[in-house]
């Protein structure tokens, strides 16, 4: 009779560890501040050389951003399009430290200090752990 008790507690405990785990709510990969504010998390383990630009493409596919580029540049993200006259365009700013520089430009994020990328999207190379933000400005 204790087996059968020992038993039906561990299933029990089983099923829920497990319900508990569904339930949980992933990181968001894409994260919307506003129309010229996005955060993508890099949550999903990646290819060494995969870069932003390959990365954006996955999200896409998953529904969770759109995009236009020419010639690997973003010329637009979710509708905004860069200016013709450059006034306007969309800027990476990532944490990684060993891809930005705090002297082109900074952005504060969730107490992070974020970095301009030193690199386009379709360089960049994209690090599990790190977020890279898409800011539309003004020149």
């Amino acid at each position: 009779m204790k087996k059968i008790i020992r038993l039906i507690a561990v299933v029990t405990t089983i099923f829920t560890l497990l319900f508990c785990v569904a339930c949980m709510k992933p990181t968001p990969k894409v994260i919307k501040e506003s129309d010229t504010y996005f955060v993508i998390n890099v949550t999903d383990k990646v290819d060494n050389d995969i870069t932003l630009y390959e990365y954006m493409i996955t999200l896409r596919d998953d529904g969770q951003i759109t995009f236009t580029d020419a010639d690997g540049m973003i010329t637009s993200l979710n509708g905004l399009s860069n200016k013709a006259d450059w006034s306007e365009v969309w800027m990476i700013y990532t944490t990684d430290e060993d891809n930005s520089n705090t002297a082109w430009g900074l952005v504060e994020y969730n107490g992070k200090t974020y970095g301009s990328a030193m690199y386009g999207a379709e360089e960049l190379k994209v690090k599990q752990g790190e977020s890279y933000i898409w800011l539309y400005q003004s020149f």
